[in-house]
């Protein structure tokens, strides 16, 4: 299985995006994935965050992506960074985007 992979304080974190995971989402948004993704709020970004490392973190829960985002945020990243360097890149890894997308969604 492939991961979008980040280094952070000595820890190598994976973030990849089920089909099951990804169902999950768009059953309680009632959203697609990409328009889920699109209205990035802080509930939106902690919850992709959750889901994103589920598939390495058996039962990663809403606590633990909230003390992610706070971990990123100690470590210079803003929510835009958030954004575009891991959740849509997760995405591309994951199959919900071509590279070319990610590129573009980057720009915008």
């Amino acid at each position: 299985m492939k991961f979008y992979e980040l280094e952070l304080e000595g820890e190598t974190l994976k973030f990849r995006l089920t089909s099951n995971d990804c169902m999950v989402i768009e059953k309680f948004s009632g959203k697609s994935i990409i328009e889920y993704v699109q209205s990035m709020s802080m509930t939106t970004i902690v919850t992709m965050l959750r889901y994103l490392r589920r598939s390495s973190v058996e039962n990663f829960s809403e606590k633990d992506a909230q003390k992610l985002f706070d971990k990123l945020v100690d470590n210079g990243y803003t929510m835009s960074d958030i954004v575009n360097n891991i959740i849509l890149e997760g995405l591309a890894v994951s199959g919900f985007m071509k590279k070319e997308e990610l590129t573009e969604a980057k720009s915008e």
